[in-house]
């Protein structure tokens, strides 16, 4: 019946669209009654008809506004008309069933004559061609309906063309080897252990009774290789790859994604031995409790299905390993992170200095470089930079030795005579002409390869940004031993606390023993303890989070544990890794019954992680505090932060070795007198002196000169010493010591 094919065929419209949805049914109202009385016809449903049967008999529509009506009139009729090629195929189903059925009662055939009536008039175009006829004897043209190249003679619509089968290219990478990378040996072990055997001989496996890996978890910062080891081990293996991104699984509509996800876990079926790699999979397997669409929970339960069914019994003994690349594990559910699933994480942190010259040694094995060039001293002078840095670092040097090879030319040009030279050019335009005409001599040698010098990268060095900076992860920092005056003692126990075990560990392992796992640097304020924690940092080499106390609080229940956690998860992914917490005395506070409950928990926490620390080699922790007396004991016992060296006031040589040091880029005529400066400073801190060298240079910018004596001997009335209770420093020296 005529309603049939009207309710059926929904075209371009979108019946999510209120309004047109109640046209549609009033329309499909009206053809069914004129089909009953036999008074079917085309042009009578149009816009006008259409909208005086809507303001007689619906009072749900007479509210609408004319104008609005009318345009949804419209559409749906224009829909309804359009190319038979746009109907779903349940109505080419209806049709074909109507048609072909040859049993039918009368008032069923009159239907069906009237549906293909409507379909044919709706696909009828104005003729177009002619042809002759006899009338009356006389020959006549007669027009000729042009029959529409997307209907059947008859204004059926043809049979609608299936959608193609997804289409996956499971060919192996060819644009990049092993050979390209440098500093992944022990990845590419572990690798070789998990998948090789698995992929290459899985008859091995089949023949012991032996499940193989499913899945391997490559984890670390932005930039350091995931993507590029996953792409550079398929190309090497030479089987089957099937790569997809996991954001590109995601689809509008509903199941879809699920549907993408298996179709790919099909193919990599049937292409078995196969790796399938999934990038980015933190964007599609969230934790499924804290999700807020249904969506990501069924692509989740959908993506543990597929890896249950590649055990080797559904396989076909064939081997299919799936592996994964993501900077944010703990972001993964954690179905996924357990045996059968993802058996192996391999965590890739930030490479230290002997690895980052094993990577510039292979993003520079095909350049051409100065004889002299010294790839240890580079990699000295790049601490927390990652691969992605690195091969950043060799493209801005190789731009550098560009532009030098360039500014040449430019010299060599700029005897050269050019046309049109005249005073109303500007000289750049003369210095490209004269550059132009020297580069397209033909006298000029032939260029082999620009060799890049040391000088190059030098060049390029401080444009680069390493990752580690600004995804906030751990970097060296600048200050130096020759930055801090005096504090010998403390120096040397910190040397041999933390520095030497980073730099020499097979000393502690030739005696037998393990280093010191913290340092708590305590004492009045203003003495120099976080200069001392980042000098450490930089003479051992090893990455620096710093971390002030009050930061890692929050108000919300379970936001500061998270937060002290996510602090030893960055230094996971730094090794070796100094974190200096900093205001010890807001963190841990002594436990007792006036201590919140929220506070307890971050003290636990703390604790927990200090403990873990046992087993994890290359992470030292620093802090400091003025309040030692309020800190947790628990914190201060051996195995945590065992080592305590106290920092107090400096005495008058130190506080004369710490005037030169802060004044060594100023020119002072009167040098010999800092230490008369220094003895009249009783009392004074590190932070009071260099106050003092600030309130100088005050006077010395008024008077419109160097800094003098008589600077300093104003700038002494004007600054007072800061640490005002001495007495309880000592009294607490005389009960724990100074650790030295």
């Amino acid at each position: 019946m005529p309603s049939r094919i009207l309710s059926e065929r929904p075209g371009r419209l979108s019946l999510g669209q209120g309004l047109d949805k109640e046209v549609l049914q009033i329309v499909r109202k009206i053809v069914d009654e004129q089909a009953q009385y036999g008074t079917f016809q085309v042009t009578s449903v149009n816009v006008p008809f259409v909208y005086e049967k809507i303001k007689k008999s619906n009072s749900s529509l007479n509210r609408k506004s004319k104008k609005l009506l009318e345009n949804s009139i419209t559409r749906v009729l224009e829909v309804l008309k359009q190319d038979a090629d746009e109907d779903s195929d349940d109505e080419l189903h209806v049709l074909e069933g109507a048609l072909e059925d040859p049993v039918q009662d009368e008032t069923s055939g009159t239907a069906n004559q009237i549906n293909r009536s409507i379909v044919g008039a709706w696909a009828t175009p104005p003729a177009t061609e002619s042809e002759t006829k006899a009338v009356n004897g006389n020959t006549v043209k007669e027009k000729k309906p042009e029959i529409s190249k997307k209907r059947h003679a008859n204004g059926e619509p043809p049979l609608k063309r299936r959608r193609a089968a997804l289409e996956i290219d499971a060919s192996p990478p060819t644009h990049v080897s092993l050979a390209d990378l440098g500093g992944v040996d022990s990845v590419i072990q572990q690798l070789e252990d998990l998948i090789v055997l698995p992929l290459l001989r899985p008859e091995i496996y089949v023949a012991s009774n032996i499940q193989p890996p499913r899945g391997v978890l490559l984890h670390g910062p932005p930039g350091v290789g995931k993507t590029m080891i996953a792409n550079a081990f398929a190309a090497e293996l030479g089987v089957p790859f099937v790569a997809l991104s996991a954001p590109s699984i995601i689809s509008g509509m509903s199941g879809e994604s699920e549907k993408a996800l298996r179709d790919h876990f099909e193919e990599a079926k049937r292409l078995a031995p196969c790796l399938v790699f999934m990038d980015e999979i933190d964007a599609i397997t969230p934790k499924r409790e804290n999700s807020q669409r249904e969506m990501e929970k069924r692509i989740v339960a959908q993506l543990l299905t597929c890896m249950d069914d590649l055990a080797l019994e559904k396989t076909g003994g064939k081997a299919v390993i799936v592996l994964a690349a993501t900077n944010r594990p703990d972001s993964l559910d954690a179905a996924l992170r357990r045996g059968g699933r993802f058996d192996k994480e391999i965590n890739l942190g930030v490479p230290s200095e002997a690895v980052r010259e094993q990577i510039l040694r292979a993003l520079t094995r095909q350049m051409t470089l100065s004889e002299d060039f010294n790839y240890r001293k580079l990699a000295k002078l790049t601490p927390g930079f990652v691969g992605a840095d690195l091969s950043d670092l060799v493209s801005s040097a190789g731009s550098a030795a560009i532009k030098r090879f360039l500014n040449t030319l430019k010299s060599k040009a700029m005897d050269m005579d050019v046309d049109d030279e005249t005073a109303t050019i500007s000289s750049r335009v003369l210095e490209l002409r004269r550059l132009v005409a020297h580069a397209k001599e033909s006298q000029m040698p032939e260029v082999a390869g620009i060799a890049i010098s040391e000088n190059d990268f030098m060049v390029a060095l401080p444009t680069i940004q390493p990752s580690s900076k600004r995804e906030g992860f751990a970097t060296i920092p600048d200050t130096t031993w020759a930055d801090i005056g005096a504090l010998q003692p403390v120096r040397d126990e910190l040397l041999t606390a933390i520095v030497e075990p980073i730099r020499n560990p097979d000393k502690y392992k030739r005696v037998g023993i393990t280093a010191p796992t913290g340092v708590l640097l305590w004492g009045p304020p203003g003495c120099g303890k976080t200069l001392l924690a980042k000098a450490v940092a930089n003479e051992s080499k090893a990455n620096f989070i710093s971390v002030k106390g009050p930061e890692l609080l929050n108000k919300y229940v379970g936001e500061s544990e998270r937060a002290v956690r996510q602090v030893f998860v960055r230094a996971r992914s730094s090794i070796p890794c100094v974190i200096f917490f900093d205001e010890l005395d807001a963190l841990v506070p002594r436990r007792d019954d006036t201590l919140s409950e929220s506070s307890a928990r971050v003290v636990n926490t703390l604790l927990t992680e200090l403990d873990g620390l046992s087993n994890r080699i290359g992470i030292y922790v620093i802090a400091a505090t003025n309040r030692p007396d309020i800190i947790d004991p628990a914190m201060l016992r051996p195995g945590r932060l065992e080592t305590l060296l106290f920092v107090d006031l400096p005495n008058a040589a130190e506080r004369e070795d710490i005037l030169r040091t802060m004044s060594q880029n100023i020119s002072l005529p009167y040098s010999e007198a800092i230490g008369e400066v220094a003895r009249g400073c009783e009392g004074f801190s590190g932070a009071d002196l260099e106050s003092l060298l600030r309130q100088a240079g005050y006077a010395a910018i008024r008077r419109d000169d160097s800094i003098k004596i008589e600077d300093f001997e104003a700038a002494r009335r004007k600054v007072r010493p800061s640490v005002t209770d001495r007495k309880k420093y000592d009294k607490l020296k005389l009960q724990w010591g100074s650790g030295m």
